[in-house]
């Protein structure tokens, strides 16, 4: 496969793109984490804990730091570095990591705030709900059921990634890299490129 590698633009799009692609993903790193702990701190309280609604904000706490990382972070590093250094493609096994969590950590978060604006709804208008339902212990575990079945319904990116060989001529040397986001399955391919982004992107919406 061909490599590509980042070439250096004008002085005043440099900056924009150090800005945009490296300073920005930077600080939503550094404010969006020390947030989200704030949040969960605040959450695990003895009486907050006790809502359910709470629950589902927890976990939605936790994915969106994860998702943070997962989308600033390499973007800082391969901006940062000019393109030359890259995270998610040093190993195969950080490349199936890589591939995953993105879609992982957003389906979950949209699941959970979903269940987060439900629980608010049904609390307002079912007294039963509220008697039954709407308890910390059921909460969890409906949590962990979002995550066990969204982890199988994703797993199947970890299919993606695969290492490949190149020889350069001028040195002799074999070199072995990792292809993320790609199948040597055409319909695995096909799958995630078509149908799965479409399903993606209309659960997103």
């Amino acid at each position: 496969m061909a490599s590509w590698y980042r070439k250096k633009d004008p002085a005043p799009y440099e900056m924009t793109e150090l800005i945009i692609s490296g300073i920005i993903p930077i600080f939503l790193i550094v404010i969006g984490t020390v947030g989200n702990l704030i949040s969960i701190i605040v959450l695990l309280n003895k009486q907050n804990r006790r809502t359910s609604t709470n629950i589902y904000l927890i976990f939605l706490c936790l994915v969106d730091t994860i998702s943070l990382y997962q989308w600033n972070l390499s973007n800082a590093v391969y901006t940062f570095t000019d393109g030359q250094k890259q995270i998610w493609n040093r190993s195969l096994f950080i490349c199936k990591l890589s591939q995953f969590f993105p879609f992982y950590t957003l389906h979950t978060s949209a699941m959970f705030l979903t269940f987060v604006e439900l629980d608010r709804a049904c609390l307002l208008r079912s007294r039963w709900y509220k008697i039954k339902i709407a308890r910390p212990r059921v909460a969890f575990i409906i949590c962990v059921i979002i995550l066990l079945i969204l982890f199988i319904v994703n797993g199947f990116l970890f299919a993606l990634g695969f290492e490949y060989s190149t020889y350069d001529n001028s040195t002799g040397i074999i070199q072995t890299s990792v292809a993320c986001y790609y199948s040597l399955n055409i319909e695995l391919n096909n799958f995630f490129a078509v149908e799965y982004a479409w399903v993606s992107i209309k659960e997103n919406t």
